[in-house]
């Protein structure tokens, strides 16, 4: 089925405010590789055989975890038709990917969530989660802590965010790299995931199903 046109809008939105903290974590992988390969050429310089077998080996290694946590930073952009995630995997990728941006604007996320070994369909938490988050960020009047939590119910899985505003200068409130994201954008992601969202003054729950 084709997307709206309000889908569609807001899925880009999404993904412009992930995009600069996606080339920021694609490019770390690959800083491993550059120390790996100055080193060596350090060994082969000093004829060092055997340091260099060691090296090749490691460079290897380093090279397919680079290609699969690349891989899984793809699925942000391109992801994969019926993939599903562990909830506590899930949301701890989402606190790896959005956290730096935060804090950078005032916010700290806060990932209180136990563990969770039930799985989700994995886009629909890696759309509409962020979404969440981010909206919660820019409607926020100043600097706030983001509280995340989850907990299963039933045959569903409820993730709360929760926004406590913090005592920090307002000066260290930087605006968004692109455009805010509104509460009816979030709408718009969950209507197309097949999530429930509940919003209570500074909180968002996300209602999603569980996987068997």
């Amino acid at each position: 089925m084709r997307n709206t046109p309000h889908e569609e809008a807001a899925r880009s939105a999404l993904l412009r405010r992930v995009a600069p903290t996606l080339r920021h974590h694609l490019a770390g992988e690959f800083q491993p590789l550059g120390m790996m390969a100055a080193l060596m050429e350090r060994r082969l310089q000093q004829s060092d055989l055997t340091g260099l077998r060691e090296h090749c080996t490691s460079l290897g290694q380093l090279s397919r975890q680079a290609a699969e946590r690349s891989m899984a930073l793809m699925n942000w952009v391109a992801p994969r038709a019926l993939a599903d995630v562990a909830v506590e995997a899930g949301l701890a990728e989402c606190v790896s990917l959005l956290a730096t941006g935060l804090r950078f604007r005032g916010f700290a996320l806060i990932h209180e969530a136990g563990p969770l070994s039930a799985k989700v369909p994995g886009h629909a938490l890696r759309s509409v989660l962020p979404a969440a988050i981010l909206q919660l960020s820019d409607s926020s009047p100043g600097p706030a802590d983001l509280h995340l939590r989850a907990q299963p119910s039933g045959a569903q899985v409820s993730i709360e965010i929760r926004r406590v505003l913090a005592d920090r200068v307002n000066e260290n409130l930087m605006p968004a790299d692109y455009r805010p994201l509104q509460w009816a954008d979030v709408c718009v992601l969950a209507e197309a995931e097949s999530i429930v969202l509940q919003q209570s003054g500074s909180s968002v729950q996300l209602l999603m199903p569980l996987k068997n």
